[in-house]
C-alpha cells in the first residue's frame, strides 16, 4: 500500500479534478451564502442547494459580480479544482447570472461579457466594406436556402460579383469548428473581398454554433471584412457583435455587401446630365464673354465708310501730286531738250559755222596754236566735209593788235 504525504495526496486530488473535462467548463445553479469580500475585491461564497454546498470564489473583474449577494439564486460558470492549502474542493467562478436565466442564455452572457472585456466588439476595429467587391466568400450550409437567397439577390442587384462558397455545417456537434475552418480557408485566398457568415432562422439551440468562442475568434482574426447574417432580424448572436457588420438576414447581407446596379446606372446618368449641363453652362459663359469682348473691340475698330473715304482722299491727293510732278518733269525735260538742241553741234553748223578736225586723228582743232601753215585740216559743214590746207594762222590777239595799230 502506498503512503502519501498530505501535500502529495492534495496535489493528486487537484490533478484528478482538473483532468476531468466536464469539470473544467461547468455551470452550477444554487443559492449564494456565506459571502465575504477580501480587501483585494475577491468574493468568496458558498453555492448551495437543499442537499449540498460547494465553496466558490469569484476573483475581482469576474463577470456578473453584481449578482453575487447572500440569498441570491444564481447560475455560476467556472471550473472545479482543489485548494490544497485548506483542503477544499472549490469552484473557481468566472461568470455569474441570475438563476432565472437558462443555461444557454447564461453561457451567452458569460461569453459576451468575456469577449467584450477583451475588446473584440470595439467599434474602432470595425472595418468598412469594399464598395465594389469582385468576389464574396460565403460560409454556410451548401444544402440550405441561404446560399440560394444570397445568389438570387446578387444576380439581381450586382451580377458583376462572383460567389465563393465554403460549405460548413451550421448546427450540431462540430459545426462551430467547421465554421471557423471555413473562415480560415477563405482567408487563405487572396481574391476574396468580403465574407458573409450565416444561416437561416431557428431556436437558440439551432443558432448556438454562432455563439461559440471558436467562431467569435475566427471572425475576429479574419483579415477579410465579415458580415454576420444569422437567423432572423430578432435573433442576436455573439458572431453579430464581433463581425464588421450585422445583417438581419442573409439576403440583407448580400444587399449590404454590394451596390445596386440600377442605382449605379441612375447615378451615372445623373452625373452625365450634370456634366453636360456644366459643360453647356461653361460654353455659354465663354460665348457671352467672347461677345462682350467683341463688343468692346468694336468700339476701337475704324468705321469702314470713313476708312474708304479716307483712302479715296489719299488716292486723290496722290493723283494730284503725281500729275503736278509729271508736269514739272515734262517742263524740265522740255527745257533740257531745248538746251540740248541749242548745244547740238549740227544746229551750229546749220547756222553756217564749220568745225575743224585733224583728218588723221579726228581730234577737234579749237585753237590756232599748234597748227602750222601747210597743215591739212578737215572742215565739217552742214552737209559734208571740206579738206583744206592752212596757208597761215592768225591769232585773234595778233589781229586785234594789228587792228588797233
Amino acid at each position: 500500500m502506498d503512503l502519501f504525504s498530505v501535500s502529495a495526496l492534495a496535489s493528486a486530488v487537484k490533478a484528478a479534478l482538473e483532468r476531468d473535462p466536464a469539470l473544467r467548463d461547468v455551470w452550477v445553479t444554487g443559492e449564494v451564502s456565506s459571502l465575504s469580500t477580501s480587501a483585494a475585491g475577491h468574493r468568496y461564497f458558498t453555492i448551495k442547494d437543499a442537499d449540498a454546498g460547494l465553496r466558490a470564489v469569484l476573483f475581482r473583474g469576474g463577470a456578473g459580480a453584481e449578482h453575487v449577494a447572500n440569498g441570491a439564486q444564481v447560475n455560476v460558470h467556472g471550473r472545479v479544482s482543489f485548494y490544497t492549502v485548506r483542503g477544499d474542493t472549490q469552484l473557481y467562478v468566472d461568470a455569474v447570472v441570475p438563476a432565472g436565466m437558462g443555461v444557454l442564455a447564461a453561457e451567452f452572457e458569460r461569453l459576451r461579457a468575456k469577449l467584450e472585456a477583451e475588446g473584440l466588439f470595439a467599434p474602432s476595429r470595425k472595418r468598412p466594406l469594399p464598395s465594389f467587391p469582385q468576389r464574396i466568400g460565403v460560409v454556410t450550409s451548401e444544402h440550405g436556402a441561404v446560399i440560394h437567397d444570397i445568389i438570387n439577390v446578387l444576380t439581381a442587384r450586382y451580377p458583376l460579383t462572383e460567389v465563393v462558397l465554403c460549405p460548413a455545417s451550421v448546427q450540431g456537434e462540430g459545426a462551430a469548428e467547421e465554421i471557423a475552418d471555413a473562415i480560415a480557408t477563405l482567408n487563405a485566398r487572396d481574391d476574396v473581398d468580403v465574407l458573409i457568415v450565416g444561416r437561416g432562422g431557428g431556436s437558440m439551440e439551432d443558432l448556438w454554433s454562432f455563439n461559440t468562442e471558436v467562431v467569435a475568434r475566427a471572425i475576429h482574426g479574419s483579415r477579410i471584412p465579415v458580415i454576420s447574417a444569422v437567423g432572423h432580424e430578432s435573433d442576436v448572436t455573439i458572431a453579430d457583435f464581433v463581425a464588421d457588420l450585422r445583417a438581419p438576414t442573409p439576403s440583407a447581407a448580400a444587399a449590404a455587401a454590394t451596390p445596386d446596379v440600377r442605382a449605379l446606372a441612375a447615378d451615372i446618368r445623373a452625373q452625365a446630365q450634370r456634366a453636360y449641363a456644366a459643360s453647356a453652362n461653361a460654353l455659354a459663359q465663354r460665348a457671352r464673354a467672347v461677345e462682350t469682348q467683341v463688343a468692346h473691340l468694336g468700339r476701337y475698330l475704324p468705321d469702314p465708310a470713313i476708312a474708304r473715304q479716307r483712302v479715296d482722299d489719299v488716292l486723290e491727293r496722290g493723283r494730284a501730286a503725281l500729275s503736278a510732278m509729271l508736269r514739272l518733269r515734262r517742263e524740265q525735260t522740255s527745257g533740257a531738250a531745248a538746251q540740248l538742241t541749242a548745244l547740238n553741234p549740227r544746229a551750229v553748223l546749220e547756222r553756217g559755222f564749220a568745225a575743224l578736225t585733224d583728218p588723221a586723228t579726228g581730234a577737234a582743232i579749237t585753237s590756232v596754236r599748234g597748227v602750222d601753215a601747210g597743215t591739212l585740216v578737215r572742215a565739217s559743214v552742214r552737209d559734208g566735209h571740206l579738206d583744206a590746207r592752212i596757208e597761215r594762222t592768225v591769232p585773234i590777239s595778233t589781229e586785234q593788235e594789228g587792228t588797233d595799230g
